[in-house]
């Protein structure tokens, strides 16, 4: 039973550790909003147009 219990302890540790960094990526500015100089940088070709 306590070796179950340490087993369940270690993988709740392991989800949180790596679960973490996933958390903490969000904030970033999309869309309209900027603050000062916005510039649009275009990664991507846009796809071809079809008539």
């Amino acid at each position: 039973m306590k070796r179950l219990f340490v087993i369940s302890v270690v993988l709740t540790l392991l989800l949180i550790t790596f679960a973490s960094p996933v958390a903490a990526a969000g904030g970033k500015v999309r869309g309209e909003s900027g603050a000062g100089d916005v510039n649009q940088v275009q990664v991507m070709d846009p796809p071809p147009f079809q008539p």
